[in-house]
């Protein structure tokens, strides 16, 4: 293995020995004599964490469409992997919560090893099952408020170059990776934005399972590339323009500025640009404007609620994730899952629930920001 990691703060430090470990796992992948599944989660962290380990060693790739590793899921893997010796799975950017526990329970029990790379925070014991578990939340409760800025892409990418991969290929990838997320551990510019909101889009238009080769090529076509860029941004633009009409505003007594944005009848399901994409834009625009407030901005439709938090709303004690984890409870019988980063989250909502948890919602962030414990 190689030296010359990315980064050189107190968190990379902790991580590395595990990053050298499952590193040593995957060198010896290299002759591709053990069968490896690769799944990477569908944006610009999964893909481009996927791409930087593609360069060290051979793999079956699957794009992953959902946070959560199903039955489904497994029951395909083993069947891809059966009669194989020493089988191998490595999800990465998804699959470490309660939902995919029984999944990753199965594949254990079909005698496959899994390495699970991801920078959600764990839940259910999901990070117990796997056999090699890389996740910054191992140390939650430190100095870190957001263990979740060390996202999935940069983990992979900081392995690929503890395995001899090029540091400065490796770099740019991460980078486009914390763009994507929106984590600031990494400096970025203008294009590793663009690279991120290109593979966002690209990966919004790919059905499950498709491998990396589709987006190796756009990338590397910069007259395709650029044509796609100015699409995606456009339509974003659009439809947070229309979105930005209907918003409304309310001030909790901790001084926290919540806005709603209403996006039935903006966001098609299953199209460009999605809710979070326009939720995230319209977050970003209120934030240049308001960079002393706390703010929290909610995209709410019919079946989903996505959270953004700047870091004032954190301060005063605010995390996505926990809003999802609280609601979920206080709310069992309308909320079907949820989760996220301290400043990023969602939660999923029965149908016809959707006023009903955005009310609960707004109550439970008011009460923490007003101290009211």
């Amino acid at each position: 293995m190689t030296s010359g990691a990315l980064l050189d703060d107190e968190m990379a430090k902790r991580l590395a020995p595990k990053i050298a470990e499952i590193a040593r796992i995957l060198l010896e992948l290299k002759g591709g004599k053990r069968p490896t599944i690769l799944r990477f989660h569908h944006d610009a962290d999964g893909i481009a964490g996927a791409l930087a380990l593609s360069g060290i060693f051979r793999f079956f790739a699957k794009q992953q469409n959902s946070a959560v590793y199903t039955v489904k899921d497994a029951i395909r893997d083993l069947n891809d992997l059966a009669n194989e010796e020493k089988p191998l799975v490595v999800l990465l950017d998804f699959g470490m919560n309660a939902a995919s526990a029984e999944a990753l329970k199965l594949l254990k029990a079909g005698g496959i090893t899994v390495i699970v790379i991801d920078h959600h925070p764990p839940s259910g014991g999901a990070e117990l099952i796997p056999d090699f578990c890389l996740n910054p939340w191992e140390f939650q409760g430190r100095e870190w408020k957001n263990p979740s800025a060390y996202v999935a892409g940069y983990l992979a990418c900081e392995i690929a170059v503890a395995c001899g991969a090029d540091r400065e290929r490796a770099l740019s990838l991460a980078r486009t990776a914390c763009s994507g997320d929106k984590s600031d551990i990494l400096a970025s510019n203008e294009s590793d934005v663009k690279k991120a909101m290109v593979l966002d889009f690209l990966a919004s238009h790919v059905s499950f399972g498709n491998n990396l080769e589709f987006y190796r090529k756009v990338m590397g076509k910069s007259e395709l590339f650029d044509s796609i860029a100015r699409q995606a941004d456009e339509s974003i633009e659009e439809a947070s323009t229309k979105t930005m009409a209907g918003m409304k505003k309310t001030e909790s007594e901790g001084g926290l500025l919540i806005t709603t944005l209403a996006l039935e009848g903006i966001v098609k399901k299953g199209e460009w640009p999605s809710s979070s994409k326009i939720t995230t834009r319209v977050f970003d625009k209120l934030n240049a404007r308001e960079a002393d407030t706390p703010l929290l901005c909610i995209g709410h439709t019919d079946r989903s609620l996505i959270m953004r938090l700047n870091d004032k709303a954190v301060a005063l004690g605010l995390s996505a994730n926990d809003l999802a984890e609280t609601i979920k409870k206080s709310m069992v019988d309308f909320v079907q899952g949820g989760g996220g980063h301290v400043k990023a989250g969602a939660i999923r909502v029965r149908e016809g629930f959707a006023k009903e948890v955005l009310g609960e919602l707004l109550r439970e962030a008011g009460r923490i920001a007003r101290k009211d414990y």
